[in-house]
């Protein structure tokens, strides 16, 4: 579904993400790990052409997109969770989800999209009048990933979903992309989680300092020597 060739991504044509290449196949989950300031938002900025790579190449579903606007992208099937939620705060849930929504122009499309969305988080469903400012962490994170999928994406990218939240909460989201994957959406994560997103994943990219550290199924990614001693303490 999505492959990445000897990316390289910067600010200021400052390159800060070096020859990154990686592939997303369809219906996988695929986690990026590493620590802060790895390099992973940009990743994710570049893939959703928020940032215009400054080399290598970007293809979804066999076509080249390194060049395509962020709107068109969306348009095309790919959405992307920001990190920090980025949420509307005084609008309600509902608006929230349809602001996300914004590229279905069919009713039914939209109405479908909301009730699978509402299906998948009950809560956002009991608390749709609710103001999005007034939610807990986690609930402002599912708001967030339920928000991604109201266009209806062949890909979803999730930055950082764990950040600032408690542990059970971490739990609860996780839980959440289990059943996302469940509806034969392909998940692309993005996580300082190393644990607890690879063992999410099917397969894992671990990121250091701009570069692919190493790659492979998530189970040999967490036995690896390198990722024990550099991320889990061990």
């Amino acid at each position: 579904m999505l492959k990445v060739s000897n990316l390289v991504l910067g600010y200021d044509n400052v390159p800060v993400v070096f020859d990154v290449s990686l592939e997303v196949k369809e219906k996988e989950v695929v986690s990026i790990v590493g620590s802060n300031g790895a390099g992973k938002t940009t990743i994710l900025r570049g893939l959703s052409g928020l940032i215009r790579p400054m080399g290598g190449s970007i293809e979804f579903l066999g076509q080249d997109i390194t060049k395509t606007p962020a709107h068109k992208l969306v348009k095309m099937g790919i959405s992307h969770v920001p990190e920090g939620r980025q949420l509307f705060g005084k609008l309600t849930v509902r608006e929230n989800l349809m602001m996300g929504a914004y590229t279905l122009k069919d009713e039914a499309a939209k109405k479908d999209a909301l009730d699978q969305v509402y299906h998948l988080f009950p809560r956002l469903k009991e608390r749709e009048d609710q103001a999005a400012e007034t939610f807990s962490g986690g609930e402002q994170q599912m708001l967030a990933i339920a928000r991604g999928m109201m266009s209806k994406p062949k890909l979803l990218m999730i930055d950082e979903m764990s950040l600032g939240l408690a542990p059970v909460l971490v739990d609860r989201v996780m839980d959440s992309l289990k059943e996302i994957r469940a509806t034969g959406i392909t998940v692309l994560i993005v996580e300082q989680k190393v644990k607890e997103a690879l063992e999410l994943a099917d397969r894992g990219y671990v990121l250091a300092t701009g570069r692919i550290l190493q790659e492979g199924p998530s189970r040999e990614l967490l036995e690896s020597d390198i990722v024990k001693k550099a991320y889990l303490g061990m």
